[in-house]
Formats: structure tokens, sequence, C-alpha cells
């Protein structure tokens, strides 16, 4: 038996049994599409209308999906098969993306998955989507439990890297400056902290402001609070030049204007790329 036979069977097999997870497509049809019900009606509106505004202004569509269950089936399988047999994208340039979350309950894990279509796969390889998983869409579903504001943050990312608003050096640069300004922040107060400690430490005779009490207080004289001052002033301009969000500072131009309702699907096929996590 060949290997293209192979892989016929083992596709044909995954999707047979893939079946019952896989939603259908609705009709109308929908960018937004929660099954799990975890959104409330506003957010619903606000996703729908951000993702029919990239639609409308680009050649490219992201899929919004929840469902209450995988059913035992693999996380990227599902993703990819909605992809597949909704036609998410262009026919002629595969440029769909399924955002796939399975909410977390009490005896199961939650589950987000990024499925990338053929001709988004140099702009959003499988290392930037587990990347925008694992620092953009997690740290607010685990904190919180707040998929919309893990779905914003993914999509903030998503949508200028799909559009080559950004690429992908740049998004790994925002998230090395972030590290850095965040880094040098606290190695500031660390300094100062240890700065205070060293004044405090002093004994001393002559003019200054008395801390403690008796003959043993500590004095803090005007020079003191000039350099200490000086510091403080110098690590707040620090901080506000370099306090930058992870992925906020990328998606802000697709969310406004308003878009007709969704047009359709353009029967864009997918391949298995993409990344995913569990919370």
């Amino acid at each position: 038996m060949n290997r293209k036979l192979l892989l016929f069977l083992a596709s044909f097999l995954i999707s047979f049994t893939s079946l019952a997870t896989i939603p259908q497509r609705p009709n109308p049809p929908k960018l937004v599409n929660d099954f799990a019900g975890i959104f409330s009606y506003q957010e619903l509106s606000q996703l729908e209308h951000r993702l029919v505004s990239f639609d409308d202004t680009t050649s490219n569509q992201i899929l919004l999906v929840t469902v209450p269950s995988l059913d035992g089936q693999d996380e990227a399988v599902v993703a990819n098969e909605i992809g597949e047999q909704w036609g998410v994208g262009d026919e002629n340039f595969n440029n769909g993306i399924v955002l796939l979350i399975k909410p977390k309950t009490n005896n199961e894990d939650g589950v987000v998955f990024i499925a990338v279509g053929y001709g988004l796969e140099g702009a959003i390889p499988d290392a930037i989507a587990k990347r925008i998983v694992e620092l953009e869409m997690i740290p607010p579903l685990r904190e919180n439990n707040d998929y919309y504001a893990s779905v914003n943050a993914a999509l903030d990312v998503l949508m200028p890297l799909a559009c080559g608003e950004i690429s992908v050096n740049d998004y790994y640069d925002s998230e090395d400056e972030g590290a850095a300004a965040l880094f040098g922040f606290g190695f500031f107060f660390i300094i100062i902290f240890i700065f205070i400690l060293g004044i405090i430490g002093k004994k001393g005779g002559g003019s200054g402001t008395n801390i403690g009490s008796g003959s043993n207080g500590r004095k803090l004289n005007l020079w003191d609070i000039i350099i200490l001052s000086q510091i403080l002033g110098g690590s707040n301009r620090g901080s506000s030049w370099g306090g930058g969000s992870s992925g906020g500072g990328f998606g802000g131009g697709f969310g406004g204007g308003i878009g007709g309702g969704f047009g359709g699907f353009g029967g864009g096929h997918f391949g298995g790329a993409g990344a995913g996590g569990h919370w």
C-alpha cells in the first residue's frame, strides 16, 4: 500500500471520527458562533462587528467558534476541520483563521486552538500561533476566566499579522521590549530600595529630616532628598516610555467603522497548521 493511500485513509478516518464534534455551519453564516454560551449579548455583538469589519476591509477571514465539549477529539483536528468544512477564507488565497475555544469546566481543562489556513502559514507560523495562545489568550483565562479579553488580545495580534501590517519579527521584538522594560522597572526599584536603606543606615549629626526617635534617630539631609527624587522621577519616566502591552498596540485599526452584514465564507482550505494550549 503506497504512502499516498495511507495518508488518504488516515485523513478519512480522522474526518469520520470527528464528524460528531464539528458543528454545522449556521444559516445565515456568522463569524462568531458561541455554541458554548460563554459570551454576553453585548460581547457577541462587539466581536461580530469587529470580525465583519476586518473581513470587509481586508481579504482575510477570522472565525470564532466555541464548543461545550470536544468529545475526546484533538483540538487541532476539530479546529482545522471546522475551517475546511465551513470554507473559512478565500478559495484562491486560503487566508482563513479559526479561533476555537472549549471552556474550562469542573471536570475538564479549558482548551484553545488557532488554526491557520494554507495561505497564512507564512505570516502566522505555528511558533507564532503558539506564542499568541500562551502570551495573549491563556493569561486572561487563567487569571479571570475572561473569554472576551482573551479573544480580543489574540485578535490584536492576529489581524495585523494576517494583513501584513506587522511581521513575525515585529511581534517577537515587541515581546522582547516589553520584557526588557519590565526587568528595567524592577531593577530601578531594587536600586531605590538599597539606596533608601543606605540613607537610613547612616548615623549622623548635622541638619536634616530626622527618621526615628530619640538620640539614635537617622537623618535625611537635603542632598539625599534631591538624589532620591531624581531617581524616582527617572524611574517614572522610564516606565511611561517602555510600558506598552505585548499585543495591545497592534490591533486598533480593525475595530472601527460600520461594516455591512457578513457576506459568507469563501471556500478556503486548511492543512493542519496552527497551535493551541490548555489551562
